[in-house]
């Protein structure tokens, strides 16, 4: 328990001039107890920190006395002498070399010879090593009794530490810091990134409705329950029909023979005649911030969209799947395209090898889509991942002109689904782990070089952009070892 303050008497007040002088005896002769209260309880509270501290809050380099084995149940080894650790504590040990851990609660810890034991619950990895590191990680609530005012409390498991580190605050357990780093839920860039778009566009706001981003200015898009989607990035578009907002009559506009989609909120219905029959039907009950679509491919020559009930928002527009809305009225808009790039002169860049890992989810499929691409400012030496107009996250490179690694994850990537991909590269040894999976390599690539700039969600000159949300984009100055990138992926 830490020690109470006291309550500080009454101050003297010129408005009871009766009792002043009785007052201000009392309240000035307290101060020094107060004083001392206060003085006291921050002792306590720095003893406090600075035991957590010692128990392990900034991990504790150890060495076991003989090497220790990954495994369930009681593990002894032998750390630093005088450290804060008790019996009751979860901690996890954690092995570099080998990218394993640990979880278990402390049942014994001698503060003279060092002697630690956890009975372990929970591991990640395999093996056998020498050197561990220990950390004190926090409980999570497993129930609460409010009617006795406490609560009975579960760890959290090892790969539960690091999925919550990495997606809570943006850090990774294990593996070497960053040198660039996009996390959308900072709500901002980092300042090396150069952004640009040349017209307003929207994106869909915390609250659920539509908010407009100016010219230039970034979309952190969220979905229609309040969850934060990430980075809106998209190529150009143009909606073709001139009445969008809440169209209640037919309208005509012109299209050639290709891929074409319609979208809009609410449950109305829209028949579409002329180049193309077919209709989106009406639906009850359902809200305003739903989205319908539908794709379709007329012949050359003038479409007809006849909307009826809610029709919010609709949009006709050239290509397989919706873009955003593009909002405006008594013309066909236009929205430019999205450009985000890093000088990689203004970053810790390593030539010689790295990793990027990357958390995405894109709109639409079965067209090429880059997450991000590495180049020379020209197709020659290029690192670069995508997904491809068959639906596989893809690592490619090319090095002195030459296409030298083109190598697919064998997961199907669907719409609106949250990927979590980390290419590592360096030369003649390419890695790619999609969500925790086994790694796809390729050994036979020179790395390319030089490279200067990073194009996040697009190529060189805007091609084959991503139409998606990038919650989290990583760089390590490192090639990752493919147990790194299943761990960070998962």
């Amino acid at each position: 328990m830490f020690p109470a303050v006291r309550s500080p008497q009454i101050p003297p007040s010129p408005e009871d001039m009766t009792r002043f002088r009785t007052r201000a005896v009392a309240y000035w002769g307290d101060l020094p107890g107060v004083v001392r209260d206060v003085n006291a309880l921050t002792g306590a509270v720095s003893a406090h920190v600075q035991g957590a501290l010692a128990a392990g809050g900034s991990g504790i380099t150890a060495a076991s006395a003989t090497s220790l084995m990954v495994g369930t149940g009681a593990r002894t080894l032998t750390i630093s002498t005088g450290k804060g650790l008790v019996a009751g504590q979860y901690v996890v040990l954690w092995t570099e070399a080998g990218q394993a851990g640990m979880l278990g609660r402390v049942t014994a810890y001698n503060t003279v010879t060092g002697s630690l034991t956890v009975d372990v619950a929970d591991t990640v990895g395999a093996g056998t090593y020498a050197v561990w590191a220990v950390f004190v990680v926090p409980l999570v609530a497993a129930q609460v009794d409010l009617s006795g005012g406490h609560f009975t409390a579960a760890p959290v498991s090892v790969g539960g530490v690091a999925r919550r580190l990495r997606d809570d605050v943006g850090q990774f357990v294990g593996v070497v810091p960053p040198a660039f780093q996009i996390f959308a839920p900072d709500l901002a860039l980092p300042g090396t990134v150069a952004f640009s778009r040349a017209s307003s566009a929207w994106r869909l706001g915390a609250a659920g409705s539509l908010r407009e981003a100016a010219v230039g200015v970034p979309r952190f898009d969220y979905d229609a329950s309040g969850n934060l989607l990430g980075l809106r990035i998209e190529g150009a578009a143009t909606r073709l029909n001139t009445i969008a907002a809440a169209p209640t009559a037919p309208e005509n506009v012109s299209v050639s023979a290709v891929a074409y989609t319609v979208s809009y909120y609410g449950g109305g219905s829209l028949t579409l005649s002329g180049a193309y029959s077919g209709a989106i039907p009406p639906i009850e009950g359902i809200g305003y911030n739903v989205r319908r679509s539908l794709t379709f491919t007329p012949t050359a020559g003038t479409l007809t969209l006849a909307p009826s009930g809610t029709v919010q928002h609709l949009q006709v527009e050239a290509g397989p799947f919706a873009t955003s809305p593009i909002l405006g009225e008594g013309s066909a808009v236009a929205r430019a395209a999205d450009v985000a790039t890093v000088a990689l002169s203004d970053i810790d860049f390593n030539a010689a090898e790295g990793t990027i890992y990357c958390e995405f989810r894109v709109a639409g499929v079965s067209v090429p889509q880059r997450i991000f691409y590495l180049d020379n400012n020209g197709n020659t030496n290029v690192l670069s991942l995508f997904v491809s107009a068959s639906n596989k996250i893809t690592m490619a490179v090319n090095s002195g002109g030459t296409a030298v690694v083109y190598t697919e994850a064998s997961l199907t990537v669907a719409v609106n689904t949250v990927y979590r991909a980390a290419f590592s590269f360096r030369n003649n040894n390419y890695q790619l782990v999609v969500n925790g999976g086994q790694a796809v390599s390729d050994t036979s690539g020179a790395m390319p070089s030089p490279l200067s700039t990073l194009r996040v969600g697009h190529t060189l000159g805007g091609v084959q952009p991503m139409c998606g949300a990038l919650r989290h984009f990583t760089y390590f100055p490192r090639a990752l070892t493919a147990a790194q990138l299943r761990a960070i992926t998962l």
